[in-house]
């Protein structure tokens, strides 16, 4: 019997500004302790999910401002570790690389944007322009989170897992100007 590996996504479409209710000890940006560890899956596993075994939530966060009449923005990848969760079951290196791979392609739509949004210039104003390009990023990326699941059937097709893990890891090379 194979097992399923399902992982979701919160905040898929929506802009977030990060609040300040959010401590930063439940928050792994990007690259910043290297890759994920199960430890940061703090949250508690929900049982009464028979077919979900892991759930990683992240996000893409942007801060934005007005300095000398443009827009300056920030844009950061980020992981939630009391909204993630594994149940003891799935607690494997193969799934946590599945679930790694959310986190980077997360990474890379955060340097899609920060590269979409470095060509172009938005004057102090012009926000609801900056925040069309922002939320059509993030559909994309809400998207291709969706195709990995599918496409891979939550890590079950490990020849479709292989093929993610080196595009993703080749695209990201190619945007590393724009990595934070």
């Amino acid at each position: 019997m194979k097992v399923k590996y399902l992982s979701i996504l919160f905040a898929p479409v929506i802009w977030l500004l990060f609040s300040s209710n959010v401590k930063e000890t439940e928050v792994l940006y990007w690259g910043e302790n290297g890759n994920l560890a199960w430890e940061d899956f703090s949250g508690d596993p929900r049982m009464d999910l028979n077919e979900i075994y892991a759930l990683t939530s992240s996000g893409i966060m942007d801060s934005k401002g007005c300095k000398d009449g443009k827009i300056i923005f920030n844009i950061k990848a980020y992981f939630e570790k009391q909204e993630s969760w594994v149940k003891s079951e799935a607690r494997t290196d193969y799934v946590l690389a599945h679930e790694q791979l959310h986190f980077d392609i997360t990474e890379l739509y955060a340097r899609k944007l920060r590269k979409i949004l470095s060509q172009m210039e938005f004057n102090c104003g012009e926000e609801d322009r900056f925040e069309k390009f922002v939320s059509a990023t993030l559909e994309n990326w809400y998207n291709e989170q969706k195709n990995y699941d599918i496409i891979t059937r939550h890590s079950v097709d490990r020849n479709k897992q292989i093929e993610w893990q080196y595009r993703i890891k080749m695209e990201l090379s190619l945007l590393e100007d724009y990595a934070e």
